[in-house]
């Protein structure tokens, strides 16, 4: 795993503006290289990768976090600015900033969110989940606390029958993160779900995963609480 240089040549504008370097070639190999070519370099239609070097990628973000700006002398400024400090990997912002900035895709710059617990109901749980595959499907993480959800066997009035419980519904956001949302053609959903450890249905949580065929494109946590550290 080695990164090979070419030379790189920055030049000072007339009226104390940023350097605005040529562009170099910074070879990555072996892991470094498929990573970049497969998580951040972008991509066409056909999911080909159009950049082959940091270079490029920096030269893009650079390009579009500049884009902010109200004039053309001040986006060419903060652009000679920003691709300075990302030469080199002297600053390295998130990877959806790294994947995304300058793309002109609707896509995130924040990595992770986390979206409130879904509402005890179907229509709650569903629209939670439209969140989720919105969120997923322009390249961000997801975190959900199950813990608004009734415990398995809970008898519900309105249908005369008895709630599956949150780890039956896991089952359905976990399905939707790892066979149906894929971020930019190269990743997979990352989905955490989480409960307290006060919910009735805690234990099944925990040994979920025990059962290879439930539950396989979401992390499980439980949510411990300062009572439950002071008890033990």
């Amino acid at each position: 795993m080695t990164a090979v240089q070419s030379g790189t040549v920055a030049t000072v504008q007339d009226g104390g503006t940023a350097p605005v370097p040529e562009v170099g070639r910074t070879i990555l190999e072996g892991i470094r290289g498929k990573v970049f070519s497969d998580r951040y370099a972008l991509k066409n239609e056909r999911g080909e990768p159009i950049e082959h070097t940091p270079e490029e990628m920096w030269a893009r973000v650079a390009r579009g976090i500049a884009a902010v700006e109200a004039t053309p002398e001040k986006q060419q400024y903060w652009e000679g600015r920003f691709y300075e400090v990302l030469s080199d990997f002297k600053f390295v912002p998130g990877g959806r900033i790294l994947a995304g900035a300058g793309t002109g895709h609707k896509v995130t710059y924040y990595n992770c969110y986390v979206i409130p617990s879904p509402e005890d109901s179907r229509g709650g749980i569903l629209d939670n989940l439209k969140v989720m595959t919105e969120i997923m499907a322009r390249g961000g993480g997801v975190g959900i606390n199950l813990s608004s959800l009734r415990p398995r066997g809970s008898y519900i009035k309105t249908v005369n029958g008895t709630a599956s419980g949150p780890c039956s519904w896991a089952e359905l956001y976990s399905v939707a993160t790892g066979d149906v949302i894929q971020q930019g053609g190269s990743r997979r959903g990352a989905l955490m779900l989480m409960i307290n450890d006060s919910h009735p249905d805690v234990e099944e949580f925990i040994n979920v995963k025990r059962d290879l065929k439930r539950i396989n494109h979401a992390n499980l946590s439980v949510c411990v609480s300062d009572p439950f550290m002071a008890a033990v």
